[in-house]
């Protein structure tokens, strides 16, 4: 059986290059893991009460991000220091349209990490994964 970690954690989106002066936007993201999907974490975003994205991508990014600057192609995530000690983590998604970068507390994201953690310790993930069912419903998904 399944469990989840969720948590509602309050992000700001910065403004672009193109936008100076333009104060940051607050933004809520929904994040949710699951043991049955141990290495993904999906993220709905929303502002002024209705959803404006969806995201799935890697749990390691965020853990890997909070040390130091990761991830390639649509997802980066890196620290922003303050007094030497990690204060927010920038998340940077990017499409075909364009990019945006969120800022969250590193505090409030190490907390919903540490929640993930309890569920599957990293570099257990593998044990929490059922990749014949996965294989078997991919494949039973290209039938016709």
């Amino acid at each position: 059986m399944a469990t989840t970690a969720n948590r509602t954690l309050l992000l700001e989106l910065l403004p672009g290059p193109e936008e100076p002066g333009r104060p940051p936007v607050p933004v809520l993201g929904r994040f949710s893991y699951r043991s049955d999907r141990p290495y993904e974490v999906a993220v709905v975003f929303s502002c002024r009460g209705e959803t404006v994205a969806s995201w799935l991508f890697a749990r390691e990014l965020l853990l890997s991000g909070a040390r130091g600057r990761v991830g390639e192609g649509d997802v980066s995530v890196w620290p922003v220091h303050r007094r030497g000690r990690p204060a927010r983590v920038h998340i940077q998604l990017s499409t075909d349209e364009g990019r945006c970068v969120l800022a969250v507390r590193a505090a409030d994201l190490a907390d919903w990490t540490a929640a993930t953690k309890r569920l599957v310790r990293p570099g257990t993930e593998h044990r929490h994964l059922d990749l014949d069912g996965e294989v078997a419903r991919l494949l039973a998904a290209t039938r016709p």
